[in-house]
C-alpha cells in the first residue's frame, strides 16, 4: 500500500512538472559554396522551461572541425534564492573546462551575492596544476547610487580577468574567470564603499582588503572629474605594505548621435596635451530601419576594439555601408546590407572587397540567409544559411 502510495505521488509530480514545460530553440546552419563548397558553422541551442527554472545548452560545430564547443546553462530562483550557471566542454578532447555560477538573495535590505567557479585539468595559462576552484560571498547594502560591501574570498578573488581556450583549429571561446579560482581556504576580506557622490557628477570609491597575512591594500578613488568638451578622468591611488601607485584613466564620451567620433584624451604624465581621435563614423537614417553608414579608421586596431569587431582585412581602413528592410513573410522583415570596403590605393576609388548580407523570412520561425563576398584581384565568397526557431 505504502510503495503505491509513493508511486502515485511521484506520477502526479512528474506530470504535474511536465505540465509547465515549455521547449524553445534555435538553429543556425551556413553552407560555403564557394571558394569550395562545405559545411560552415553550425549552432543548435536548446531551452527548456520548468516551475521558473530555465536549463538549456548550445552546441557549436565548424566544418570538417565536428563538434568544437558546447555550453549547459542553467538559472532559476528556489523560493528568495536567485541562480544561474554555466559549464563550458571542448567535446573534440573530450574535455571538461570550466563552470561558473552565481547565487543572489534579497533579505531585511541587503543583497548577499555568491560567486563560484572551478576549471578542469585542461585549463590553459596560469591555470596550472589540475582542477581548481573557489568561492566569493558578497553582502551589499544599496542606499539609493551608493553601496556598502563587504567581500569575503575562499580560494579565489573577484577579477576582471578572462580566460580563452582553443577549441580544434584555431577556433577560441572567452569566457569571464570571476572569481579566479584557487582553492578554498580563506583567501582575502575586502571592505568597500562605491559612488559616494562628492559635487558636479564625482563620486567617491574606497576599499581597504587584508588577507591571512595582515595588511593588503587601500585605494581611494575619484571618479568622473572633469575637464572640458566632455573629458574626463578617474584617478585612484592606492597603498600597499611596499608601494604607492596613483593610476589615472581618462575617459572621452565623443560626440555621438549621426556623427560619432572615436577616440580618448591624451595624457603626458599628469599633462592633458590633446585628444587622439581613431576614427569616425556618419551615421544617416534614410528611413524606418533603411540607412548610410561610413566608418572611417585612422587605427584600425583600436576601433575594433572599441567596437569589439574584427570589420577590416589587411589594408583596409574604411567602408561605406547601405542597409535596408521592408515587410516580408508572415509579419517579419526582410534585412539587407551591402558593404563597400576601400584601402589607401592601388585600385579604383581605392575598392578593395564588396560585402553582401541578406536574411530573407520564409516562414514566422524560419529566416534564409545569404552572404556574399566579392575581392579585387581575389577569389569570391558565398554562403547561404539559415536560422529556424522554435
Amino acid at each position: 500500500m505504502r510503495k503505491g502510495l509513493w508511486l502515485s505521488l511521484v506520477v502526479l509530480v512528474s506530470v504535474a512538472g511536465w505540465g509547465q514545460m515549455s521547449f524553445s530553440g534555435k538553429w543556425s546552419v551556413t553552407l560555403n559554396l564557394l571558394p569550395t563548397a562545405g559545411l560552415g558553422a553550425n549552432e543548435l541551442t536548446l531551452t527548456t522551461g520548468i516551475a521558473g527554472w530555465t536549463v538549456g545548452g548550445t552546441g557549436e560545430w565548424y566544418g570538417t572541425d565536428g563538434w568544437v564547443w558546447q555550453t549547459f546553462d542553467a538559472g532559476g530562483a528556489l523560493g528568495p534564492i536567485e541562480g544561474r550557471w554555466t559549464l563550458l566542454f571542448a567535446p573534440l578532447a573530450p574535455a571538461y573546462l570550466y563552470s561558473v555560477g552565481t547565487a543572489k538573495l534579497t533579505f531585511g535590505g541587503l543583497d548577499f551575492i555568491f560567486y563560484s567557479a572551478h576549471l578542469g585539468p585542461n585549463a590553459p595559462g596560469v591555470f596550472t596544476g589540475g582542477p581548481t576552484g573557489g568561492v566569493v560571498a558578497v553582502v551589499e547594502l544599496p542606499l539609493d547610487a551608493t553601496k556598502v560591501r563587504v567581500e569575503i574570498g575562499f580560494g579565489a578573488r573577484l577579477t576582471d580577468i578572462t580566460i580563452t581556450y582553443t577549441g580544434a583549429g584555431t577556433y577560441t571561446k572567452t569566457f569571464p574567470v570571476d572569481p579566479f579560482p584557487g582553492g578554498l581556504s580563506f583567501t582575502y576580506l575586502e571592505l568597500g564603499v562605491t559612488k559616494l557622490p562628492l559635487c558636479c557628477g564625482v563620486t567617491f570609491d574606497a576599499d581597504f582588503s587584508f588577507t591571512k597575512a595582515g595588511f593588503d591594500a587601500l585605494t581611494l578613488t575619484m571618479r568622473s572629474i572633469p575637464i572640458c568638451c566632455g573629458i574626463s578622468f578617474d584617478a585612484a591611488i592606492t597603498y600597499t605594505t611596499t608601494r604607492k601607485s596613483v593610476e589615472l584613466k581618462p575617459r572621452w564620451a565623443g560626440i555621438e548621435g549621426c556623427f560619432t567620433v572615436y577616440g580618448d584624451p591624451r595624457f603626458t604624465g599628469f599633462t592633458w596635451d590633446g585628444i587622439e581621435i581613431y576614427g569616425f563614423k556618419v551615421r544617416c537614417e534614410l528611413a524606418a530601419c533603411n540607412y548610410l553608414e561610413i566608418l572611417t579608421a585612422f587605427n584600425v586596431a583600436k576601433i575594433e576594439a572599441i567596437l569589439k569587431e574584427d570589420l577590416f582585412q589587411g589594408p583596409e581602413f574604411e567602408y561605406l555601408r547601405l542597409g535596408f528592410c521592408g515587410p516580408g513573410c508572415c509579419g517579419e522583415k526582410y534585412a539587407l546590407e551591402i558593404t563597400a570596403y576601400f584601402q589607401p590605393m592601388g585600385t579604383l576609388f581605392g575598392l578593395r572587397r564588396l560585402a553582401v548580407d541578406a536574411g530573407i523570412p520564409i516562414m514566422a520561425n524560419f529566416t534564409l540567409r545569404l552572404a556574399l563576398g566579392v575581392t579585387v584581384g581575389g577569389p569570391a565568397s558565398l554562403a547561404l544559411g539559415w536560422t529556424f526557431t522554435f
